[in-house]
């Protein structure tokens, strides 16, 4: 899985995640997902790594994706 800007590229197509909210006392964040043509407003629960990254898991196989990696403005 490889990140490029604000996408994230799954192996097959780009998808495209955009902030929508970032609860930073909860450790969640909520995106709007586009995803081979649907959007979809999803919440996911931030996870952080043994070096402080913040990531959520994406896709059912649990992909870690970095907030870092995305360029995301929070």
């Amino acid at each position: 899985m490889v990140c490029f800007g604000n996408d994230f590229y799954d192996g097959e197509d780009f998808i495209s995640f955009d902030v929508i909210s970032y609860q930073k006392p909860y450790k969640e964040i909520t995106l709007a997902v586009s995803n081979r043509g649907k959007i979809s407003i999803v919440t996911y629960d931030l996870f952080e790594d043994r070096f402080g990254r913040l990531y959520f898991e994406y896709s059912n196989a649990l992909d870690r994706v970095y907030l870092r990696d995305l360029e995301l403005d929070i």
